[in-house]
């Protein structure tokens, strides 16, 4: 309660310009903290920002994708990369070229009884290779050639055979270690895209073009497990437990096979084994993994369980963003151990997230923003990158340079910044470190203020000029695992501005609104315009929908109607004067209205030509420099003057004068008889002005009982009785 009120004085005291009224910006839940830009923090299913791994560059690559991944015998990593179709291997700290292939891809690759096994594409073959080459020349054999335009996956499953996931025509090959292979599989879609192998020998495989899920049986009996509502099952790994895992992707690989191109590769010729007895060039054609420069223009992926019994179960679904990868988590690592949890690497943010019983953290990113492949084997977690190849460890150690950076706020208005307040678990002691910065425009950039200087105080003052956005990022000087922040809030006020009045109308004369605000019976409410079935008027009123409430005429009454707004969101009192025409003085009508209309008798004023002042003021909630707009010039007419009439006769013809001092004529009406009013038309055709002529036939009035009404634009009255002989 201490801090809270500390963080709202601190605002009250910030100079008038400012609105009085404080506003706080939180971040504290999971999109909040996924909103910002991550790096070295975990961000919980909980909600928490806490430690994450660090992330260690070990390997970077002049080759612009690194594809595929595996794990040697005896701890040695091997890389297959993309556009040049190379294979490394990663001993130690040591990087080293093994092996060029023909074809610019390299999708897969796999460990076996001593040799990497490289699947090559587009239009490729699997590659038979001793990973203790010392030059990229030689010692690569073709193990098996699918003639399929892609390889997408390799497996070994567990009588020694290698299965091959290929694509256009999307089959699954079985290949014996003598090389001889035979179609184990045809998917009814493209491609077969990724393979896993469970403990009983069963293949689960998945496919692009329909996005399924098969279960494929070692004799080549298969059924479809699962029909995803995305186009490509991308990756699918089996952990300890017998559970499988697949990713969906909303992104389908090619239907065609690569064109055919006249150039070739030069240092493919060079670099091919003697045994190959192939000279022709390959055509170098690339499937890639691009980064969109708009990420919500990414597709969008789903997680998938496959449970021993084969039901398969939606536990995560990703917007904007792509699973390439599934792995399973090393025990005692920084997010949880492997105990049943998962690790699901993705684009286009370049983030790892850990997965338990379908709850997700993001636990570590990268700066390639694209991480195609992850693998655990080994005892540590290795991934690669795309749109610039490199390898990373992820180390169990907090981050030494973890930094976390807010999304920039937009508060609307420019505003002062007062407080902030981090709330969490083991935070102080140096713990973490919070800075700001503020600027004017959408995006950071050099017209923002610099960052402050780092606060490892748990609250206090933010301490950047006043603008219109605002930013913090938080950094570890002294990282512990114990941490946990649950919340970052700021205060901020906006600077005060005027209220904007849009606009004013006057109603028609007499027009009156009754709204729900209107008050309550018992009341006096003026007949509706005067009555067109009879002499005798009635408290019947039409509705018209689209008026501000049910609309009734009052004779003498004006109704002033008004829009106005005010930014900050400040309460709006209204005031409205008026003055004759060539006056100068304004008179009061109204003081202090919070409604958008008046209504008012004007039966009172002389005839003439008057004007209203409209003022709007925030003043109620900035009593010390109340702010406020005015309008002015809005002419309104007064006419309480009924028309004069008067009739001549003459020849057939009975000939009536109606005459108003100010308005025009309205309506001229005559009832013979006390029966139904009939309305008549002036001679000219048209009744717009003040001084109007009409006729009636003598022959139908004379000798009976005639009155004529006329009423003007104000709906003054006046009635006259006509005796004709």
């Amino acid at each position: 309660m201490r801090k809270l009120f500390a963080l709202v004085f601190t605002l009250i005291l910030t100079t008038s310009a400012f609105a009085v009224a404080p506003q706080f910006w939180r971040v504290r839940n999971v999109d909040d903290f996924l909103a910002g830009d991550i790096d070295g923090f975990v961000v919980t299913s909980r909600g928490d920002l806490r430690a994450g791994p660090t992330m260690r560059k070990i390997a970077s690559f002049t080759d612009p994708f690194v594809l595929s991944q595996t794990t040697g015998a005896n701890g040695d990593r091997f890389f297959g990369t993309g556009n040049d179709g190379k294979v490394y291997r990663l001993r130690g700290t040591e990087l080293k070229l093994v092996y060029t292939a023909s074809e610019p891809e390299i999708y897969a690759l796999a460990f076996h009884d001593g040799a990497v096994y490289a699947a090559s594409s587009p239009n490729g073959k699997v590659y038979r290779i001793d990973p203790n080459a010392d030059s990229d020349k030689g010692k690569g054999t073709v193990f098996f050639d699918p003639k399929q335009a892609y390889v997408w996956a390799l497996a070994f499953a567990p009588n020694g055979d290698l299965l091959v996931a290929t694509g256009v025509d999307g089959k699954l090959f079985q290949v014996t270690p003598k090389g001889e292979g035979k179609v184990l599989f045809t998917a009814p879609e493209t491609h077969v895209r990724c393979l896993a192998i469970k403990k009983d020998g069963t293949i689960l495989a998945g496919g692009s073009g329909k996005g399924r899920i098969y279960e494929v049986h070692p004799d080549g009996s298969s059924h479809a497990l699962y029909d995803s509502p995305l186009s490509e099952i991308s990756t699918i790994y089996v952990d300890g437990n017998g559970i499988g895992w697949a990713a969906g992707a909303s992104s389908a690989l090619p239907t065609t096979a690569p064109a055919t191109t006249t150039k070739a590769k030069a240092a493919a010729s060079e670099k091919k084994d003697e045994s190959s007895t192939s000279s022709a060039a390959t055509p170098e054609v690339s499937v890639s993994f691009e980064t969109p420069s708009d990420s919500s223009q990414t597709g969008n992926g789903e997680i998938y369980k496959i449970n021993p019994d084969g039901f398969v179960e939606t536990v995560r679904k990703f917007e904007h963003e792509l699973v390439y990868a599934i792995s399973g988590a090393i025990s005692g690592a920084i997010n949880g151990g492997s105990n049943g949890s998962i690790l699901l690497s993705s684009g286009p943010q370049g983030r790892i997230y850990s997965m338990k019983d379908g709850e997700v953290s993001l636990i570590a990113t990268v700066p390639e923003k694209q991480i195609v492949s992850i693998s655990s084997e080994g005892g540590a977690t290795l991934v690669t990158t795309t749109n610039s190849g490199a390898v990373y460890r992820m180390d169990p150690q907090p981050s030494q340079k973890a930094e976390f950076r807010s999304a920039p706020k937009d508060v609307e208005r420019f505003s002062r910044f007062g407080h902030y307040r981090i709330d969490g678990d083991a935070i102080a002691d140096n713990h973490l470190a919070i800075a700001f910065r503020s600027g004017n425009t959408r995006t950071p950039d050099s017209t923002w203020s610099n960052w402050s200087m780092a606060s490892s105080s748990v609250d206090g003052n933010v301490d950047v000029p006043p603008g219109r956005y605002i930013q913090w990022k938080l950094t570890m000087p002294k990282p512990s695992t114990d941490m946990a922040v649950h919340g970052v809030t700021v205060g901020y006020i906006n600077r005060n501005v005027a209220p904007v009045i849009d606009a004013i109308a006057i109603a028609d004369p007499a027009v009156v609104y009754i709204t729900s605000s209107y008050p309550a019976s018992p009341q006096v409410v003026e007949a509706t315009n005067p009555d067109e079935n009879g002499i005798f008027t009635s408290l019947d009123s039409p509705r018209d929908k689209n008026e501000p409430g049910k609309k009734v005429f009052r004779k003498g009454y004006r109704t002033i109607t008004w829009r106005a707004h005010d930014d900050n969101g400040d309460t709006i009192r209204y005031s409205l004067a008026f003055r004759q025409n060539g006056s100068g003085k304004w008179l009061r009508l109204r003081d202090d209205l919070d409604e958008n209309q008046f209504n008012f008798d004007t039966s009172q004023m002389p005839d003439g030509t008057y004007e209203l002042r409209l003022v709007a003021t925030d003043g109620r909630d900035n009593p010390e420099n109340p702010l406020t707009d005015t309008k002015e010039g809005v002419e309104f007419q007064v006419d309480n003057t009924p028309p004069q009439i008067a009739f001549t006769t003459g020849g057939n013809d009975v000939a009536i004068h109606v005459t108003d001092k100010l308005s025009p004529i309205g309506r001229v009406e005559y009832s013979i008889d006390a029966q139904k009013w009939i309305r008549i038309q002036p001679v000219d055709g048209i009744s717009d002005s003040p001084d109007e002529t009409y006729k009636l036939p003598r022959s139908a009035v004379a000798g009976k009982f005639v009155i004529v009404r006329a009423v003007d634009g104000f709906y003054n009255v006046a009635t006259e009785a006509i005796t004709v002989p």
